[in-house]
């Protein structure tokens, strides 16, 4: 083996131990996320309490809050099951079955699966999801691409993470387009912003 890949070979598995320390630090030390949420309550609970509430009130509070999102979540819960429909299908099947012939290698493997989480985010990000992980999931079936199926996991949701708010399914570029949806406050300063100002631009 030539002097430089051997050393490639060194710093590449380094890397590797390294990364398989963090992860098994953060699996055994760092709090779900459920933690998160319980214990801001508690934050906010205890600083209502502590400018002058009532507990009643600060129950009160939650609850009415609590119960206020249930339109959006079942809103979002529609997003990402549309998303596995359509992403399940048999012609999308087809499709990603077609999409995982193309790489030649693990690390294009990677990059692609990236690049079409992206493309399909800018359609909708709940479909993004869905599509990025069978994806990911037709490609592992290749034994001869040698991918790191942590890498290609993540990859699929940089759709989600990278260019979403910039697709059809932006919550933010819908809200500001419909004058309906805006506050008073806020639509006095930002005014109505169209589409064409936000969908498919660079930000």
């Amino acid at each position: 083996m030539p002097p430089m890949a051997a050393n490639a070979n060194i710093e590449e598995s380094r890397s590797a131990r390294f990364a398989l320390r963090c992860a098994a630090w953060a699996e055994r030390w760092f709090p779900d996320s459920w933690v998160f949420a319980a214990l801001a309550v508690v934050i906010v609970t205890l600083a209502t309490l502590a400018i002058g509430a009532r507990p009643a009130e600060a129950a009160k509070a939650f609850g009415d809050g609590f119960w206020s999102l249930i339109p959006f979540t079942m809103q979002m819960a529609f997003v990402v099951i549309g998303g596995y429909v359509v992403a399940s299908s048999p012609p999308a099947v087809r499709l990603i079955d077609r999409l995982a012939l193309v790489p030649r290698n693990g690390r294009s493997a990677v990059a692609w699966v990236a690049l079409i989480s992206m493309l399909a985010s800018l359609l909708n990000w709940g479909l993004s999801l869905v599509f990025g992980g069978l994806l990911v999931r037709a490609l592992a079936r290749r034994t001869d691409l040698r991918m790191d199926y942590r890498a290609a996991g993540a990859a699929a949701y940089l759709g989600l993470g990278a260019v979403w708010a910039l697709g059809l399914s932006s919550s933010a570029a819908q809200l500001q387009a419909n004058p309906a949806s805006l506050p008073p406050s806020i639509l006095a300063i930002t005014g109505v912003i169209p589409f064409t100002e936000t969908i498919f631009l660079w930000q």
